[in-house]
């Protein structure tokens, strides 16, 4: 029986410029997966939204190994920020 979907919540606190990282997806793998979806997300085009102010910013990344196919959900209210929050994330690790 295959996995449905593995889970990754990111929460990132802005002041202390901390990350806390929860889910059923291993620790090995966060890079992996926060890559993949980022490099999925190049030539996607401009989001001219306002993004969200706000002291934590959580972003979920749900993958379907089924289909290898990553979706995020995020409060950041603009993409760029999302993908900009994600690229610090992977400069920490």
């Amino acid at each position: 029986m295959a996995l449905d979907s593995l889970t990754m919540r990111v929460k990132y606190h802005l002041k202390e410029d901390r990350f806390e990282v929860e889910g059923d997806i291993k620790p090995e793998k966060y890079r992996n997966i926060v890559s993949s979806f980022l490099s999925s997300q190049m030539d996607e085009g401009e989001d001219k939204r306002k993004a969200n102010e706000l002291e934590v910013y959580c972003i979920k990344l749900t993958w379907y190994p089924h289909t290898d196919r990553i979706e995020s959900r995020s409060n950041t209210g603009n993409l760029g920020l999302r993908d900009g929050i994600l690229l610090h994330f992977l400069n920490k690790q």
